[in-house]
């Protein structure tokens, strides 16, 4: 498969994964954090304008695609808010701390530091979700973080020439959503719990 059709596969692969995601939202069999998915589906946005800008080609359709989805999952949230899970002053701090994170990158002209910013927001971004899966993992779904892990490895395939600004994006993915799995179906948050704890929460 050319280098072209593994972009065009690895943009429509995320969809299929946040159409999953967005139907157990509707079921009440997954609570997302908003503050992740509303945070991740801006800084892609952004990271999708700034390759444009860079010039990476096709590569930009992939991060455009993972904007969408994000930012359709955060608009899903609002269907069922009863099943939505409940921010915390810690998640709102690392929502904040990630929009900072992006007005850094927005503002600069080096792409060094505009990439060291969005790589900062992106994390901050991920701290709720991350800690969320960590500690309450049935609360979330495997399909969106497996389907972009997929589609990263399609889309880091295709690069020819790996720039920071054509691959960064898609390496940052594929580590973060292979954590996040698995956090999600290790269950290993509460399996390292303290007895006590886990008696408490019962």
């Amino acid at each position: 498969m050319q280098g072209s059709a593994l972009v065009i596969v690895g943009s429509a692969i995320p969809f299929l994964g946040d159409i999953s995601y967005i139907r157990d939202i509707l079921k009440k069999q997954t609570q997302p954090n908003r503050v992740s998915w509303l945070m991740w589906g801006i800084s892609t946005l952004l990271v999708a304008f700034d390759q444009v800008h860079q010039g990476v080609g096709m590569i930009a359709m992939f991060s455009f695609a993972i904007a969408i989805g994000d930012i359709l999952v955060f608009s899903a949230s609002f269907v069922r808010g009863k099943g939505i899970w409940r921010l915390s002053s810690f998640d709102i701090a690392c929502g904040i701390a990630s929009a900072l994170g992006l007005l850094v990158w927005t503002l600069t002209d080096n792409d060094t530091v505009a990439l060291c910013a969005f790589m900062a927001a992106d994390v901050l971004a991920t701290i709720p979700t991350l800690k969320k899966s960590w500690s309450s993992p049935e609360s979330e779904s495997i399909a969106p973080y497996a389907a972009t892990v997929l589609s990263s490895i399609l889309v880091l395939s295709a690069v020819q020439v790996w720039t920071s600004g054509a691959v960064a994006f898609s390496v940052w993915l594929l580590a973060i959503n292979l954590l996040l799995i698995f956090f999600i179906s290790s269950k290993i948050g509460r399996k390292l719990r303290p007895k006590k704890a886990r008696a408490l929460r019962v």
